[in-house]
């Protein structure tokens, strides 16, 4: 290609951007100045925990740390101090079910009725007219159940005073309680009655009635405390009877028995009836024994 005339453009050879095709430009905004950078600051520093001089301290196995010995774990570093377990709260209370109150009640039912059943034994005594025996020395021994108790008749009795044959003593034990004993010592007082028994027996009773008419039972003096001695063991039984027409008991529990004797201690006094006076006389009705031969 040959340039022609006029078209020669005069070009700057040394700047590569000093062309007519190329154009300037300039920036419409001026750059921004970055802030100067800030030293940086120190770290805050924390003081060290000192602990209250009154209160007792922990030495911290991990940072050496002293703390207050109520703390579980350590101001410094946080370890745990105490190697003991932590308190565990204790298990919630079991709660009762239906079935479990229904016999809670039934159990406090069965209790409160063996209570009342036991004081009314105690205190409502044995309701068969038998002697009070709370003063007398205790000889009772185990009766077994299974051994029947059979009334066992004396083969004879004496006394040391008797008013006549018609009140002897052998009415004592003739089966009758419409005839009665009369001792003719003045009211009665160490009036004795010996029974006699044909073989050995083991006593567990004896049975006392009174006169039963009304008007000779409170005329005549009657037993009131007795003293019993048998042969077989060496013991003084003393009882009070009460002042009764109803037949009473005592327990004996003897073992091997032939020869019983009955002292009176002292009497209940003979008392005037419309127009029949009082008697000095003791009197007695029946006596019988009951428990079981031996051999």
């Amino acid at each position: 290609m040959v340039d022609r005339p006029g078209d020669s453009v005069a070009k700057n050879t040394d700047n590569p951007f000093d062309d007519d095709l190329f154009e300037p430009f300039e920036l419409e905004d001026e750059p921004d100045i970055l802030p100067a950078p800030q030293p940086a600051r120190p770290a805050q520093q924390t003081a060290p925990y000192v602990p209250d001089p009154g209160v007792p301290t922990v030495r911290c196995q991990s940072c050496g740390t002293t703390n207050p010995i109520h703390n579980r774990h350590c101001e410094e570093c946080g370890a745990r101090l105490g190697k003991g377990p932590l308190p565990v709260a204790p298990p919630p209370m079991p709660r009762s079910t239906p079935g479990g109150r229904a016999l809670g009640v039934l159990g406090g039912v069965v209790l409160l009725v063996a209570l009342i059943a036991l004081f009314m034994n105690i205190w409502g005594g044995n309701g068969d007219g038998r002697a009070a025996e709370d003063d007398s020395p205790s000889t009772t021994a185990t009766i077994d159940d299974a051994v029947e108790q059979v009334a066992i008749a004396p083969a004879s009795v004496e006394a040391s005073s008797q008013l006549g044959d018609r009140y002897a003593a052998a009415r004592l034990i003739d089966g009758d309680v419409a005839t009665y004993w009369n001792d003719q010592s003045a009211r009665g007082v160490d009036a004795q009655l010996v029974f006699v028994f044909a073989q050995p027996v083991a006593l567990s009773e004896m049975e006392l009635s009174n006169i039963q008419e009304r008007g000779p039972f409170r005329q005549n003096y009657r037993m009131k405390d007795i003293e019993v001695t048998v042969d077989d063991l060496e013991l003084q039984l003393t009882f009070t009877l009460p002042d009764s027409t109803e037949p009473y008991r005592i327990t004996l529990d003897t073992l091997r028995t032939t020869r019983l004797t009955l002292r009176v201690l002292s009497t209940y006094p003979g008392e005037p009836v419309g127009d029949s006076p009082a008697y000095d006389e003791l009197a007695l009705a029946e006596v019988r024994f009951f428990g079981t031969f031996t051999e």
